[in-house]
């Protein structure tokens, strides 16, 4: 297990009314940043009820799925639930993390979601603010979750098609002035974006992220 997926706990006299935790502790909350930025998801049923914090995992995804059920084991009521999937003729097994609705996630919603009028939903969008967010736990979490190494380019992908070209600008330019990578805004298909970490850049890159990666997620930054 790397140095960051040290276990946290929530504090013994808070455990069974988590409604009066209202933070998460420091490294964890960059987790929970990174992890939204990429592939997981905020969720609230109503205004005025709690959010929650959710993600889906493919099958070959167990242990890095069973690893963050750790982290989360405390805001969790129940453990990493495998669910099958029917695609056609094929079964596939999934991992599900989710855990309980508090307080403390509402925050998170209201950073990442916004209302669309048009659509009569909520969105999920970059912060404006992200620079104050990122570090390096968060950077390598949302590689892990949205994140790509393309072989025959030598470079990392970071699938950012769900956000609007400025905000994945927005989100390259955080990456950029935060850690000194350059990162490059690209059309993938329609009016998707992705970013993409060059080959130039990768030796800083595995330098900052590495030592906070899950061991079976290394191959999505080239180190196999």
């Amino acid at each position: 297990m790397n140095k960051t997926l040290a276990l946290f706990y929530v504090n013994k006299s808070n455990k069974n009314n988590l409604k009066n935790v209202n933070s998460l502790p420091k490294d964890l909350n960059s987790v929970l940043i990174g992890i939204i930025l990429g592939d997981g998801g905020i969720y609230r049923t109503s205004l005025k009820g709690n959010a929650r914090f959710e993600m889906s995992f493919g099958q070959k995804y167990k242990d890095f799925a069973e690893n963050l059920g750790v982290l989360f084991k405390d805001f969790m009521s129940n453990p990493i639930k495998a669910v099958e999937i029917k695609v056609k003729d094929k079964i596939y097994q999934n991992y599900r993390l989710k855990t309980v609705s508090l307080p403390l996630f509402n925050q998170y919603h209201d950073m990442f979601y916004k209302y669309n009028s048009d659509l009569h939903k909520y969105v999920k969008i970059v912060p404006e603010n992200i620079l104050e967010f990122l570090d390096p736990i968060a950077l390598s979490y949302l590689i892990m979750t949205d994140g790509n190494f393309d072989k025959s380019r030598n470079r990392v992908r970071i699938y950012t098609n769900s956000y609007k070209k400025e905000e994945v600008q927005i989100l390259a330019n955080a990456i950029i002035t935060k850690f000194g990578i350059y990162v490059g805004v690209l059309h993938d298909r329609k009016d998707q974006w992705i970013l993409t970490i060059g080959a130039k850049q990768l030796d800083l890159l595995r330098k900052i992220v590495s030592q906070h990666f899950h061991f079976t997620m290394l191959y999505r930054i080239g180190i196999n």
